[in-house]
């Protein structure tokens, strides 16, 4: 990306650095519009080659899997588990107190 402005044109420096922002921005518009439509055409063809059966089965698939986030597991958290462990708690219970996954509790505590 090429930026042709001469700064000389300019009255100050301020005018000048505003409008190389600009320009920069207008050109990384215009890139991601390229992009986004290249992306775009290519998903387009690969919909339209494909069976309804194919296309249905697809979207079943994408559409049934669920959203949610993974659980955050820092050294704290590692550090309670382990120690709920060792004072005899049961696995499913910390889980359920630190709301991390039953085997999260297992990777932890092994060892």
């Amino acid at each position: 990306m090429k930026i042709d402005l001469n700064p000389s044109d300019f009255n100050s420096k301020e005018q000048f650095v505003r409008a190389v922002l600009e320009s920069a921005r207008n050109a990384a518009h215009q890139s991601w519009d390229e992009e986004f439509s290249d992306r775009s055409k290519s998903i387009e063809k690969e919909v339209a080659a494909l069976s309804k059966n194919e296309l249905t089965r697809r979207l079943v698939k994408l559409l049934s899997r669920s959203n949610r986030a993974r659980a955050v597991i820092n050294e704290s958290t590692r550090v309670k588990a382990k120690n709920l462990r060792k004072k005899g708690l049961d696995v499913k219970e910390i889980a359920v107190e630190l709301g991390i996954s039953i085997p999260s509790v297992y990777n932890i505590t092994k060892g």
